[in-house]
């Protein structure tokens, strides 16, 4: 059995170590499809609650990507972009769709330990996606 939910939230971004136009600051409306399964049903017969799905991962999106600027701790603009404005995350990798759709993947498991997520999809763009 199994049960999804999407979730949006925008963020701005840089890449690191890119030759490209997303090297430059820029952001994307971002849709996250979280798949959660079960091979049996909780004693409501609900693979999870939809609410609590619902406040586990707006947690996380909320405290840590939603309105957000992500640049990567080995980009030589961070500290200096922290300078300018103590709301954006340095962090330690490249921020790109793989990284982190892998990133918020990990901090949903590190909070819903008894449930299995068969996928996590983050669309970038209306056309590009990474799935973990």
């Amino acid at each position: 059995m199994k049960i999804a939910r999407k979730f949006w939230f925008s963020m701005g971004h840089t890449l690191h170590n890119y030759q490209g136009k997303c090297a430059n600051f820029h952001g994307h409306n971002y849709c996250l499809i979280i798949t959660v399964c079960s091979d049996t049903l909780n004693t409501q017969d609900m693979v999870m609650d939809f609410g609590d799905l619902d406040h586990i991962v707006s947690s996380i999106i909320n405290r840590d990507y939603d309105h957000r600027f992500l640049i990567c701790d080995k980009d030589r603009r961070a500290e200096g972009l922290k300078l300018l404005d103590p709301t954006v995350s340095i962090v330690p990798f490249n921020p790109t769709a793989e990284m982190l759709a892998y990133t918020i993947k990990q901090q949903i498991i590190a909070l819903t330990l008894n449930v299995k997520i068969g996928s996590l999809t983050l669309w970038e763009t209306e056309n590009s996606y990474a799935k973990v």
